[in-house]
C-alpha cells in the first residue's frame, strides 16, 4: 500500500507539500499540486482518513531552538518568546544546538514524535530538507526553509544601509566589518553584503575578518583582534555584532587607539548589553520583542489551524544613538 512519502517521492515534492495540499492548510503551487494529484492516481494512495480526523492532543509547550544562548541577542529573544507563549498558556523548551547539527535534528525529532506542539527555530546548522519532512507547525526566524514555512526576520539589508551610511557621515575611508557571510539561506548575510555595497559605492574599501562559523565568545574575540592588529590598526570604521562591537572597544583602548576619534565603531543587534558601557555603543537595532511576538504569534496560528498566516514578515531596524560612531 502506498504512504505519503512514496506520494512525495515520485512527485518530486516534500512531505509536507503533499500533507498540506490534502489538508488545504496552505499553499501548494499549480505545479505542485498537478504533480501530487498524478502521483496519488498512479500510486492508487488513499489518505488515512481516520487517522487525520483523530482528536488532536497537544502538549501545551513549543520548542524554540537557538544556536547558542550565550549570545546576547538570542538571550533576549528567548526572554521575550517565553513572556509572549506564556499569555498563551504554553510553556516554551530551550533547544541550545551550539551549531551542532545533530543536536538540531535530535529537537526536530521531538516535533515529529508530539514531544512539543511546535517548533520555532532560529538556527542554522542543518539542511532545509530536515523540516520539509515534517508535517507539524514550524516557524523560522532567519533561516529561509522554504515556501511552505513561515520565514520571520529584520530587515537586514536595511540595517547594513544604515551602518555603511553612519561611518560614510561620520567620514569613514577604510571600513572594517568582522563576521562575514553564514554558510546557510538566511537573510541575516544581506547586513554584510549591504554595507560592503555602500561602502565600495562610495569608493571606501571593506575589509573583512571572518569567524568560525561556531565561535562567539568573549575570549574568542580577544583572539582574533590579536591575530589581526594591523587589520585593525589600519580601519577607522568598524561594523560588528553586539559582543564584537564591546570587545573591540576594550581592545582598541588597550592599542592606544581612541574611539571614537581614531575608530568610530557601530555595532549590530541593540541588545542591552549596548547600553551598559559608557558611552553606550552607536548600534543598528532589532526589534526583538516584535520579532519574538511575530514568531509566537505565527506559531500559535499554526497549532490552531488558523487560516492567513504570512509566510514572509519582516521588521524594521533603527539607529542607537551612542558614542563609538
Amino acid at each position: 500500500m502506498a504512504t505519503i512519502k512514496d506520494v512525495a517521492r515520485r512527485a518530486g515534492v516534500g512531505i509536507a507539500t503533499v500533507s498540506r495540499m490534502l489538508n488545504g492548510t496552505g499553499y501548494v503551487s499549480a505545479d505542485a499540486r498537478k504533480r501530487i494529484e498524478e502521483a496519488i492516481e498512479a500510486l492508487n494512495y488513499i489518505p488515512n482518513e481516520r487517522a487525520r480526523n483523530l482528536p488532536k492532543k497537544r502538549a501545551g509547550i513549543v520548542g524554540v531552538i537557538i544556536p547558542d544562548l550565550q549570545m546576547p541577542f538570542y538571550a533576549s529573544f528567548i526572554r521575550q518568546v517565553e513572556i509572549d507563549l506564556h499569555e498563551y498558556g504554553y510553556k516554551t523548551m530551550v533547544c541550545n544546538t551550539v551549531e551542532i547539527s545533530s543536536r538540531e535534528k535530535e529537537y526536530v525529532d521531538m516535533l515529529e514524535r508530539s514531544v512539543v506542539d511546535g517548533i520555532i527555530t532560529g538556527a542554522l546548522s542543518v539542511d532545509e530538507e530536515v523540516y520539509q519532512q515534517i508535517d507539524r507547525p514550524i516557524v523560522s526566524m532567519d533561516h529561509d526553509l522554504g515556501p511552505g514555512i513561515p520565514l520571520i526576520h529584520s530587515d537586514h539589508g536595511k540595517g547594513g544601509r544604515l551602518a555603511a551610511e553612519r561611518l560614510l557621515r561620520q567620514g569613514c575611508r577604510s571600513a572594517l566589518q568582522i563576521g562575514g557571510l553564514f554558510p546557510a539561506n538566511t537573510p541575516s548575510n544581506d547586513r554584510y553584503l549591504e554595507f560592503e555595497r555602500v561602502m565600495t559605492e562610495q569608493g571606501v574599501p571593506v575589509r573583512t575578518i571572518r569567524l568560525e562559523w561556531n565561535r562567539t565568545d568573549y575570549a574568542y574575540y580577544r583572539e582574533i583582534f590579536e591575530r589581526h592588529r594591523e587589520e585593525i590598526a589600519g580601519a577607522n570604521g568598524v561594523f560588528a555584532s553586539d559582543m564584537g562591537a564591546l570587545a573591540l572597544c576594550h581592545f582598541a583602548s588597550g592599542q592606544e587607539i581612541r574611539v571614537p576619534e581614531d575608530m568610530k565603531i557601530i555595532a549590530y543587534d541593540g541588545t542591552d548589553m549596548t547600553r551598559l558601557p559608557c558611552p553606550v555603543l552607536t548600534a543598528v537595532c532589532q526589534d526583538i520583542p516584535l520579532l519574538a511576538g511575530k514568531c509566537v504569534d505565527t506559531i500559535m496560528k499554526l497549532i490552531r489551524g488558523e487560516e492567513g498566516i504570512e509566510y514572509r514578515q519582516i521588521t524594521d531596524v533603527f539607529i542607537q544613538e551612542g558614542g563609538t560612531g
